[in-house]
């Protein structure tokens, strides 16, 4: 158990490559996917989905790296969500300060 005082929880930082470093096995079966955009859940020649019917990966671990490739979209999103709020809002200070100084004149 963790104690993280203020802190509602806790999710994946480093995008960039924590599934990667975590997982790397995993990934590696996926260079071999008969298609670059699979999702590893359901498609027709998933290397992934046939190495853990295989045994060759836990169904554990796989199911591990399924809910962390999920939150990692999910935290993704949101950072997207956020820099574009942010940019929008920066626009609008941009107008209202045009504005104003239109205004004056």
């Amino acid at each position: 158990m963790i104690d993280n005082p203020g802190m509602r929880e806790v999710g994946i930082a480093d995008t960039a490559s924590g599934l990667e470093i975590t997982f790397e096995t995993i990934i590696k079966y996926a260079e071999n996917c008969k298609f670059k955009d699979c999702a590893h859940g359901h498609e027709k020649g998933c290397a992934i989905l046939e190495a853990v019917k295989n045994g060759e990966i836990d169904k554990d671990s796989y199911s591990n790296f399924r809910k962390m490739e999920k939150e990692k979209m999910h935290f993704e999103s949101d950072a997207k969500e956020r820099k574009k709020k942010d940019k929008d809002l920066g626009k609008m200070i941009r107008n209202v300060q045009k504005q104003r100084r239109n205004d004056e004149y």
